[in-house]
């Protein structure tokens, strides 16, 4: 099969499109993508965005790119863009370029953006996935379409491409920073990979990807029915149902169910209860054993959600921060999702402090309110939402509407969940 008829092949695992903006780095993948479409009379715009991460050379390869674009008689893109310095440099540029690429294509309202990944890059991606101990989503790499991304190459190998931008005299650029092995990418291409070379590399690793994504779809399909099934609101403790809703905005399930399961379905669940599509499995097995071994009342923080265990549920929303002391008034005031009223004078609400006593009515005694929230069953990271009612001299007159004080009466203040 020649050159273009592979990339048709491609294109067949594509959605079909008339207009596509084509990432030109001014390197071979992306010269010979851009080429190789127009040959195949697509509705073309080349974008080029230059990082000025090497000076000359990146404004030299912009100038090849507005080139090609002239000689091609199609329209170019071109931006200039400063890649923050702080965190992950190579992040950061990827996400400023894709952002730009949208721009671009929303503007000149094309179907899709084209980028050069071929199967050479597929196989590195798989590879070091596989090395970190990916899971099934890792082992897929990179697919035809992620969205609003095509990649009509995927299945091409580079000396292909290599060997097309020769048969058809295509200037392009090389870049140097590809061959600094600091880079993990190419440390791995470079050092790690050619000693696979007769391996037969390229079909096992297809074939390891095709098998994944095969038995990913099964898992996904398992996962929607487990979490249909056992995701719910809570039902325990009534007086908090109110509070939890909206104290930790999400639903709960049960964790030894759920730790019946095996560890792909378990994972995939975790996946799509975060919504994220690219997540390192070392955060998942971070979550998996959390939720197996964890104590009630301990809570983790993956991708901006939380995870609270609450005896033997599992509960996930996002925590509202402690509120601050307040004077009730006659009038009212609104405390978080309460609202709270006093005819009486002197009457404060605050959060709970830790080292906080009180009497509760009937009770010879004091006792810690951190006692009194554990017989109640209060899970602790609701605790710093109910409202304690204090005097002027910080004495608690009652602890939001679960108990009072002893010798306090339910008409001295009122109390609202939910206003």
């Amino acid at each position: 099969m020649n050159f273009t008829k592979s990339v048709q092949s491609g294109l067949k695992k594509i959605p079909p499109f008339k207009k596509v903006v084509i990432a030109v780095s001014g390197g071979v993948d992306s010269v010979v993508l851009a080429h190789v479409l127009l040959q195949l009379d697509y509705d073309v715009v080349i974008a080029h965005l230059n990082h000025k991460l090497r000076e000359e050379e990146s404004d030299a390869d912009e100038q090849l790119v507005r080139n090609l674009a002239k000689e091609w008689g199609v329209e170019c893109v071109t931006k200039k863009a400063t890649i923050p310095k702080t965190g992950n440099l190579e992040n950061n540029a990827r996400q400023i370029r894709y952002q730009f690429l949208e721009e671009v294509r929303n503007k000149h309202n094309a179907d899709f953006i084209a980028v050069a990944h071929h199967l050479n890059d597929q196989i590195e991606t798989i590879l070091m996935h596989m090395a970190r101990g990916a899971g099934l989503r890792g082992q897929i790499g990179m697919e035809f379409q992620s969205g609003n991304i095509i990649r009509p190459l995927l299945d091409v190998k580079r000396l292909d491409v290599v060997n097309y931008a020769k048969e058809n005299n295509l200037p392009y650029r090389t870049d140097r920073s590809n061959y600094d092995l600091s880079n993990d990418r190419n440390y791995w291409r470079h050092l790690v990979i050619p000693y696979f070379r007769g391996a037969n590399l390229a079909k096992k690793i297809q074939s390891i990807s095709k098998k994944a994504k095969e038995k990913l779809e099964t898992i996904s399909k398992k996962s929607d029915g487990w979490v249909r099934e056992n995701m719910e609101n809570s039902r325990t403790n009534p007086r908090l149902a109110g509070l939890r809703r909206n104290s930790v905005r999400g639903n709960q399930f049960n964790r030894s169910e759920f730790n019946k399961l095996s560890d792909d379905l378990k994972s995939e669940i975790l996946i799509q209860i975060l919504g994220a599509k690219d997540l390192y499995q070392k955060s998942i097995n971070r979550l998996l054993d959390f939720i197996e071994n964890g104590k009630s009342g301990r809570q983790l923080t993956v991708k901006n959600k939380d995870f609270f265990i609450e005896y033997d549920n599992i509960l996930l929303g996002v925590r509202t921060p402690s509120l601050p002391t307040a004077k009730i008034t006659a009038k009212g005031i609104k405390w978080g999702v309460w609202k709270l009223k006093s005819d009486k004078s002197g009457l404060y609400v605050r959060a709970w402090k830790k080292g906080d006593r009180f009497q509760p009515s009937g009770m010879k005694g004091s006792k810690k309110l951190q006692d009194f929230f554990v017989d109640s069953k209060v899970p602790r990271h609701l605790r710093h939402q109910i409202p304690i009612i204090v005097d002027k001299n910080d004495i608690i007159v009652s602890v939001g509407d679960l108990r009072l004080a002893e010798g306090v009466k339910n008409s001295e203040f009122s109390l609202i969940l939910n206003a």
